[in-house]
């Protein structure tokens, strides 16, 4: 970065001196640069020479005082600035040598409004860069942003982000209009009144003084309406806060703008009041690109009611895996989520899955970033409709499964790493054509694990016992050291207690455990962590318990997996497993050798073991030091 080492000493003197944060140093900033910028346009906006950054150097003394009265001055002549400056008590905070120091140094710049526009850009993905710190989540990664603005191919016409940020989506979309030779009109409206003030700065910067950025909630009270309707937009990108709660649940159920039609609202995450509103904020032929989190393409209940409706709908163009950990401050994987009004007539009732996942740089510390490269490759499928496996295919609306939009869904890597063989490649073929296939939910009886709630205690003496993920270990269920629970009040736990030669699989957490249910006495029940299944007579448990052990079990397991910040296995898809199902006596047959064998190479590992034992008291007799202590096992 061109001015990184500057803007650093900047940073670093404001925080040192005054404690101020990172987004309070970018106000300071921002602010001071904004007044040196805007004596390049002083006859554009009738600035008299008195406000300019020389006349305030010029007072020496109560600096801090002299740069609010120049900046509420700079409020009356520019009407897009008005409100912006609210926060410059942050100035009272500094000595007198240090704001003199930041305004001259500021002050002998000589820049080109390109240069400046370059610089200020340089200032918000420093601080951006600084993850973990207040504020940067409203910062959308520059590689995020550009493949975004490019998804949406703009001709011309007016964009719009109802979850702005500090602009820089706005920006970008200023950027690429103004690349391509095309007019775009920008509106924005941001809820955060500070980060309002500085994306009203940053468009400043970018010479869009045209812009509108309105504050204010987006979802109870957008900003842009024509009459009692939503304006409606040529082009949308927004960058929503994800899984945010929503407050005003029955204001949105009546929704003044009948925004919500697709599905009633959940009332535990705004996602899908945000992807509604963008929806009913496009114009006929209108194209939106939404950045959204794994959850937010998968979760169950009325967003995926309102999913299959977008479905039927035919409004979802594709959907675009990408990297983890591109945000700053965050390990989720997010998505580009794009909707179309006008698809093209050969991607009608089908939709674009791109895994992008893999496609990424690496900064410092392990950050993540799109590449310019990575960004070409991924513009390149989308507008050419390339189908690379493993990478891209179009999926059919009809063959989407339950409303389930993640890539991997549909796009499975064919090398996974599967404990203890190391790195494995799968042929799906093969597995598929595998004789005697059935799946598993044809060859067992499924039931589900209980909720512990607070108000069952777990005692000494309790009727019921339950196994949870802990009592699992190397794939067997630890009986004796189940925790026993007294549980009241619930009508069905008949439905959740096991039997001797049930199979039990977790389906919450990275690792995937499996154990058959050995013979025991009392009342025992799984977890809301495990599924069970009850084999049905012709499958021995423990062939089935082997071949979802194998290589072959856990890719089929794995690939299923979803979640965003815990994987979760669904039992729909768990009961489509394909399982090679052999005659009975077979099963029996190869579990009794393969058994026989393990013990056999149990007994060869304990006599190498005493083996080894052995020749260590060896070492220490000719060491001198045998005599010395006593093994008290054997």
């Amino acid at each position: 970065m061109v001015y990184e080492r500057e803007l650093s000493h900047f940073m670093d003197q404001l925080r040192s001196e005054a404690n101020i944060s990172v987004i309070d140093s970018v106000q300071t900033i921002a602010s001071i640069a904004s007044v040196k910028f805007l004596e390049l346009d002083k006859e554009r906006y009738s600035l008299p020479d008195e406000l300019s950054l020389v006349a305030i150097l010029k007072e020496g003394a109560f600096l801090a005082e002299k740069v609010k009265a120049v900046l509420n001055e700079i409020e009356a002549h520019v009407p897009f600035l008005k409100g912006v400056y609210e926060f410059s008590d942050l100035f009272g905070r500094l000595s007198n040598n240090t704001l003199y120091h930041l305004l001259s140094r500021i002050h002998s710049f000589a820049f080109t409004k390109e240069q400046w526009k370059q610089w200020i850009e340089s200032l918000f993905v420093y601080a951006g860069n600084m993850a973990g710190v207040e504020g940067v989540e409203l910062i959308t990664p520059a590689g995020v942003n550009e493949l975004g603005i490019r998804l949406l191919n703009m001709e011309g016409g007016e964009f719009y982000d109802g979850a702005s940020g500090l602009s820089g989506t706005l920006c970008a979309a200023s950027e690429y209009a103004r690349r391509h030779h095309c007019e775009v009109a920008l509106y924005g409206q941001e809820i955060n009144q500070r980060a309002w003030a500085l994306g009203k700065l940053r468009l400043l910067f970018h010479d869009r003084t045209d812009a509108h950025l309105a504050k204010g909630d987006t979802l109870t009270e957008p900003a842009f309406v024509e009459g009692n309707k939503l304006k409606k937009f040529d082009y949308i990108m927004m960058n929503f806060p994800f899984g945010m709660r929503i407050n005003s649940y029955e204001q949105l159920m009546n929704d003044r703008y009948d925004r919500f039609v697709y599905g009633r609202l959940p009332r535990t995450s705004a996602d899908m009041a945000f992807i509604l509103h963008a929806l009913s904020s496009l114009k006929e032929n209108g194209k939106a690109v939404l950045v959204v989190t794994n959850g937010t393409l998968f979760r169950g209940g009325p967003e995926a009611v309102i999913r299959e409706h977008l479905l039927a709908a035919d409004l979802i163009e594709s959907v675009i895996a990408l990297p983890s950990s591109l945000l700053d401050g965050a390990a989720i994987q997010i998505n580009l989520l794009v909707l179309n009004k006008n698809k093209s007539a050969e991607r009608e009732g089908n939709i674009l899955f791109i895994n992008a996942e893999n496609y990424y740089g690496e900064r410092r510390r392990g950050r993540r970033y799109l590449r310019q490269e990575d960004i070409d490759r991924i513009m390149a499928i989308y507008h050419e409709g390339l189908e690379i496996d493993e990478v891209s295919k179009f999926v059919s609306v009809r063959e989407i499964e339950e409303a389930n939009l993640l890539s991997n869904r549909y796009l499975q890597s064919s090398e996974w790493t599967i404990e203890p063989y190391g790195k494995v490649k799968f042929y799906p073929d093969h597995i598929k054509n595998l004789p005697c296939v059935q799946p598993l939910k044809r060859i067992g009886t499924f039931y589900r694990g209980i909720n512990i709630s607070a108000k069952d205690a777990e005692t000494e003496n309790g009727p019921y016992k339950v196994i949870k993920l802990s009592d699992v270990q190397n794939g067997e269920v630890l009986i004796d050291q189940l925790a026993s629970y007294e549980i009241t009040n619930n009508a069905k736990i008949e439905s959740y207690l096991v039997q001797e030669g049930d199979v039990i699989i977790s389906v919450r957490g990275a690792g995937i455990k499996i154990a058959v249910i050995p013979p025991h006495e009392g009342n025992i029940l799984i977890s809301h962590n495990f599924i069970g299944i009850r084999p049905h007579r012709h499958v021995d448990p423990f062939y089935l318990k082997v071949f979802l052990e194998s290589p072959v079990g856990q890719y089929l397991l794995l690939s299923k997996q979803a979640g965003t910040n815990v994987t979760i296995l669904n039992m729909k898809d768990l009961e489509n497993i394909p399982i090679p199902v052999r005659p009975f006596e077979e099963q029996k047959e190869i579990i009794m050798s393969y058994l026989e064998e393990q013990k056999h190479i149990q007994d060869i590992m304990k006599q190498l073991e005493k083996q080894r034992l052995e020749s260590s008291l060896k070492l220490y007799e000719k060491m001198g030091i045998r005599s010395t202590f006593t093994l008290m096992q054997s």
